[in-house]
């Protein structure tokens, strides 16, 4: 009897000193196989040379130790390429951070409103959100090709005018870029909805009893209160922008896009296409651990400057 309850003490001991420790086994092994693994074997490529040697990507491959040379190539030699695709990558962040964030929030607040059929409307909004990446960027290859596009079909056989270039023409990459991301605003819609509906009504009906007006208390109470998800919008955004390859892969092979390669040259493409067109994986990991680096230091910057964040109050 005392040895039984001695057993089930220790269970219960064991599960009030050691159960937090257990859960946090699975998530634990998941980060270091699926990040830290993968990390470290990527930056062990990077102090070498990692070539495949057969035509298949399961073939075979060989390294050779080279240390830093391949930072140092980046850096020389390849500098115009490297500083090429982070310039396209970066005025793509310049254009797409603002006006995405602007612009879905601008959505929310619309959508916030008690109007009849808004929620038939917030639903139809983010349904093209659903779509997997790749599968949206070939839907809109297809509707904007200059040649064989749906809207220059129209343009061409019904109202008899000129195609419109979109992503054929340096001149139209970055309207085109914002004409579509329009239709990509619906998952950052959906967050600041849900931080716009933890706001207190009771802060707005103080509001009205003072006489404010509607855009008053957007601007003293509405942002001031979704700060924290504005700063988790300004960090993500950051670093999907910079990571951004997937939908603007298959408009960079187009030849028919071959005129603003250098506006679609992004990072993300060239890492690619030095690692898996190329073959070259450990220059691939190099590029991809500079990329890492830029994205950590304006992350960390945000971080920084974060003062005017309303995490609520303190306790």
């Amino acid at each position: 009897m005392n040895n039984s309850n001695k057993k089930r003490y220790s269970f219960a001991q064991f599960k009030k000193d050691y159960g937090g420790i257990v859960w946090c086994i699975p998530v634990l092994l998941g980060i270091l196989i699926f990040t830290l693994f993968p990390m470290g074997t990527s930056l062990y490529w990077s102090l070498g040379e990692y070539r495949q040697v057969s035509s298949t990507l399961s073939g075979q491959a060989q390294y050779t130790w080279k240390g830093l040379a391949n930072y140092v190539t980046a850096f020389t030699n390849d500098w115009d390429r490297v500083f090429g695709s982070f310039k396209a990558t970066f005025l793509y962040a310049l254009v797409t951070i603002p006006t995405g964030m602007i612009g879905s929030y601008a959505l929310a607040l619309f959508l916030n409103q008690k109007i009849k059929g808004i929620s038939a409307f917030r639903v139809l909004y983010y349904l093209p959100c659903i779509v997997p990446a790749v599968a949206g960027t070939l839907m809109w290859n297809a509707v904007t090709d200059v040649d064989s596009g749906y809207i220059n079909a129209i343009l061409v056989n019904v109202f008899g005018a000129e195609p419109f270039p979109f992503y054929s023409s340096a001149k139209t990459v970055y309207p085109t870029i914002l004409m579509l991301s329009v239709f990509g605003w619906g998952g950052n819609m959906i967050m600041w909805l849900a931080q716009m509906k933890n706001v207190p009504t009771e802060m707005y009906e103080s509001a009205d009893l003072d006489g404010a007006s509607y855009f008053r208390k957007v601007i003293s109470i509405t942002i001031p209160m979704t700060t924290s998800m504005i700063l988790y919008q300004l960090i993500m955004s950051i670093i999907g922008s910079l990571q951004t390859f997937s939908a603007y892969y298959p408009i960079y092979t187009n030849p028919a896009n071959s005129a603003a390669k250098d506006q679609l040259n992004f990072i993300g493409i060239y890492i690619y296409q030095e690692a898996f067109v190329g073959k070259d994986f450990s220059y691939g990991c190099t590029l991809s651990w500079l990329l890492f680096a830029v994205i950590g230091v304006l992350t960390a910057c945000v971080f920084k400057t974060s003062k005017w964040v309303y995490y609520g109050e303190e306790q």
